[in-house]
C-alpha cells in the first residue's frame, strides 16, 4: 500500500522505532511533519512489507531492541535489495544485519566540547555530494562505535584513535548498490527526542533531506 508520502509525489519515508519516549517525540514534532513519515513499529514490520517496498526510503531509527530488529532485518533488506533506500542509525548492531558492513564498539568521549579533549572526529571526503546537506556542526558530536564498509563505501566522518591513525568511519554512505544505504552510528533520534546534545537535531534534518533529495536519487529505482 503506498504511503501518503508516496501518494503527494515525495519521496516515501518508513521510519522503524521501537515505541521508546525520546522515537516517539520525534515522530510528534511538527518541523518533521514536511517530510510525511510513515512510523512503523519494530515488531509489526512483518505485517508492513507492502509499505516497505512501495516506500523510497527506510530509516532505522537509533537503538532499537536488538531481537526485534534481528527479526525485522530480512524485510528490511529484501525491501532495500528491492530498490528502497536504507538508513540505519546509531546503536542497531548494523553488522550483525547490514551486508556489507562491520562494526566495533569504542569508549565516548560523550562532553569534549566541555573538557577541551579532542572529539577526534574528523568530517571527510569534502567533495561527496553529501556535504552540500551535511555540516561539520551536524556531525560532529557524538558517536557509538565505528563502522566499516566494504570498497564501494565512502566515510563522511572518520573517528582517529589516539595515536592518530584511522579508526573508522561514524558516518558512510555506500551508492553502489541498487538503492543507497547510509550507516551512522551517532543517534539522533534519541538526542532529538529527549532534548538534549548539541548537533543532534541538525543530523536528524539532514539525514531526512539527504533521503529525499530528488537529485541524489535518480536511477536508485
Amino acid at each position: 500500500m503506498p504511503t501518503s508520502a508516496t501518494r503527494s509525489g515525495m519521496p516515501g519515508i518508513v521510519v522503524i522505532h521501537g515505541g521508546t519516549h525520546s522515537q516517539l517525540a520525534t515522530l510528534a514534532d511538527p518541523a518533521l511533519q514536511v517530510y510525511r513519515i510513515t512510523p512503523v513499529h519494530v515488531r509489526h514490520v512483518h505485517r508492513h512489507t507492502d509499505t516497505l517496498h512501495s516506500a523510497d526510503v527506510i530509516v532505522v531509527a537509533d537503538r532499537l531492541r536488538r531481537d526485534l530488529l534481528l527479526d525485522a532485518a530480512p524485510h528490511l533488506l529484501a525491501a532495500h535489495d528491492n530498490g528502497t533506500d536504507l538508513v540505519v542509525l546509531g546503536e542497531n548492531h548494523a553488522g550483525e544485519w547490514v551486508p556489507g558492513i562491520t562494526h566495533d564498539t569504542r569508549p565516548t568521549i560523550f562532553w569534549w566540547w566541555r573538557t577541551g579533549e579532542d572529539s577526534r572526529i574528523r568530517p571527510v571526503a569534502p567533495e561527496h555530494p553529501a556535504w552540500e546537506i551535511f555540516s561539520r556542526r551536524s556531525t560532529v558530536w557524538h558517536y557509538h562505535g565505528v563502522v566499516h564498509g566494504g570498497p564501494a563505501a565512502t566515510s563522511l566522518v572518520d573517528l582517529l584513535t589516539p595515536e592518530g591513525e584511522r579508526d573508522g568511519s561514524l558516518l558512510l554512505v555506500d551508492e553502489s548498490r541498487r538503492a543507497r544505504l547510509l550507516v551512522a552510528t551517532m543517534d539522533p533520534f534519541y538526542h532529538h527526542g529527549s532534548g538534549f546534545m548539541p548537533g543532534a537535531t541538525q543530523l536528524l534534518h539532514a539525514v531526512l533531506q539527504w533521503a529525499t533529495r530528488p537529485g541524489d536519487r535518480e536511477g536508485t529505482r
